[in-house]
């Protein structure tokens, strides 16, 4: 059953066009999922959220709704700042039975019951970045999640932040696949802890005919046969 438009109910666009015409100097950040027509299962992609925007309607708490405003909920969760903005990178997931509103970073986002379709943020970067600069990414990230997955032969910065250890599988010991989260493998490699983050460099590297796994530094990485693409650290 498709889910009663919340706009129904006197939130979502209505809030967000009337602060719009409101503020008509400000930047627009109303793009959501929808609009962008990315609400399909798994797809991601990245959106420019300009300096000072126009703070709009989200519902939910690190997984939105798909008609809440992608560059306020990255604001609202801590990956951009409303002075800066910023590139930021999402992925559609599963809706939920249940969102719940917080206020955060100067962001309040509201409660809904049942949607169909969900967002999470999983990078963000400041506009214009250049080559060296640190992406911000989530510990789930892995090379694909970032935009890196073809770039063979390339090096990226990221910055892991603090306290969030993810549980995502990682396969290798010191070259490791593609699809291993990035954050996770640094502890692995023992260049950074959970609980503190950090910055690191990886160099972007092709296929691998095999990985053995290993445990260090309290993560255990998994064997795995030949896999296309694959990553080290610098």
């Amino acid at each position: 059953m498709t889910p009663l438009p919340k706009q129904s109910l006197g939130l979502g666009v209505a809030a967000a066009a009337t602060l719009l015409c409101a503020t008509p100097s400000l930047a627009d950040w109303s793009a959501n999922l929808i609009a962008r027509g990315l609400d399909t299962p798994g797809a991601t992609g990245q959106i420019e959220c300009p300096p000072n925007g126009a703070v709009a309607t989200v519902w939910g708490t690190g997984t939105y709704t798909s008609d809440s405003s992608i560059c306020t909920a990255a604001l609202h969760y801590g990956w951009i700042t409303l002075d800066v903005g910023g590139l930021v990178g999402f992925r559609q997931v599963a809706g939920l039975d249940r969102y719940e509103g917080t206020s955060q970073n100067g962001v309040t986002t509201l409660d809904y019951g049942s949607w169909n379709s969900s967002f999470q943020i999983t990078s963000a970067e400041p506009l214009g970045t250049s080559a060296g600069q640190a992406i911000q990414i989530s510990w789930s990230d892995d090379v694909d999640a970032i935009g890196y997955g073809d770039r063979v032969g390339e090096s990226v910065t990221v910055t892991c932040p603090a306290d969030r250890f993810g549980a995502g599988q990682v396969w290798g010991t010191d070259v490791y696949s593609s699809d291993s989260p990035i954050c996770n493998a640094a502890v692995h490699r023992g260049l950074m802890i959970a609980a503190e983050g950090g910055t690191v460099t990886i160099l972007i590297l092709g296929e691998q005919p095999a990985f053995t796994g290993s445990t260090r530094n309290g993560v255990t990485t998994a064997d795995y046969t030949a896999w296309p693409r694959s990553y080290i650290f610098q």
